[in-house]
């Protein structure tokens, strides 16, 4: 069975950059437009060609200064009476997403502390050469604590960045670490207008803190899209298991 593959969508837009073998096509109802492609596994050998011809795909995108929606990889419909009833069924989901969003771009971020560069510590390590009960228990103990004064520190970090970047954004999010030595997962929502004004101030920010960073974008918003898709019954979900 043929299937069209979904990407995100798109407001008030009527052509799309294409190359082949990557070549998104647009149903559009109203001011709002579905993007979609073939199936991946029809015109790829692999996940990572698709991946990589994507993400190539999404930075022409943003150099045309348009916004788009992703949608979370691995759905697809089987004919294109589909896309136009998802449009309509979410029209103002995305409408309210679309001016939260447009003209704006995401940058992400990586933070870790200095002295923290060794790789994560993982919890089943806790269990090795384990003489007794009790120093098993110690163990967890003093692991417990020291997440715990890493997830002080990490909000105290995010606090600060986001205060001092809040002149160039419109929102962010924030993830603390999970694991021992992980490190603080940070997105901003920027206008691209000012995306240079943002960069500049990030970079000052991040000279004067003790961390090694990565940033990378700009992005798509992709978590700043309060929109998701519910289990709509024309919906398919792929396993995306290929390659």
């Amino acid at each position: 069975m043929k299937r069209l593959y979904l990407l995100g969508f798109i407001r008030s837009c009527t052509d799309l950059p294409s190359e082949p073998p990557f070549l998104p096509e647009l149903t559009t109802v109203g001011s709002h437009s579905v993007i979609c492609c073939k199936s991946p596994e029809e015109i790829f050998t692999t996940k990572q060609d698709f991946l990589a011809a994507m993400l190539q795909w999404f930075e022409q995108i943003l150099n045309l200064q348009l916004t788009v929606l992703p949608i979370q990889s691995g759905v697809s419909v089987s004919n294109e009476d589909h896309l136009v009833e998802l449009l309509r069924t979410y029209q103002r989901e995305l409408d309210l997403c679309f001016d939260k969003v447009e003209g704006c771009s995401e940058y992400c971020l990586t933070i870790m502390k200095r002295d923290l560069e060794s790789a994560p510590i993982a919890y089943s390590s806790l269990r090795e050469n384990v003489q007794s009960g009790k120093e098993y228990l110690d163990r967890m103990r003093v692991w417990h604590q020291l997440i715990e004064r890493e997830v002080v520190q990490a909000r105290e970090v995010i606090a600060h960045f986001g205060s001092r970047l809040t002149p160039w954004i419109k929102e962010c999010w924030s993830e603390t670490p999970r694991t021992r030595g992980a490190g603080i997962n940070m997105g901003f929502l920027v206008p691209n207008t000012i995306k240079q004004e943002f960069i500049s101030e990030l970079e000052t920010l991040l000279n004067e803190v003790d961390c090694t960073d990565e940033w990378t974008g700009p992005w798509p918003p992709f978590h700043f899209s309060s929109f998701s898709l519910k289990p709509e019954s024309f919906l398919i979900r792929e396993s995306f298991n290929w390659g």
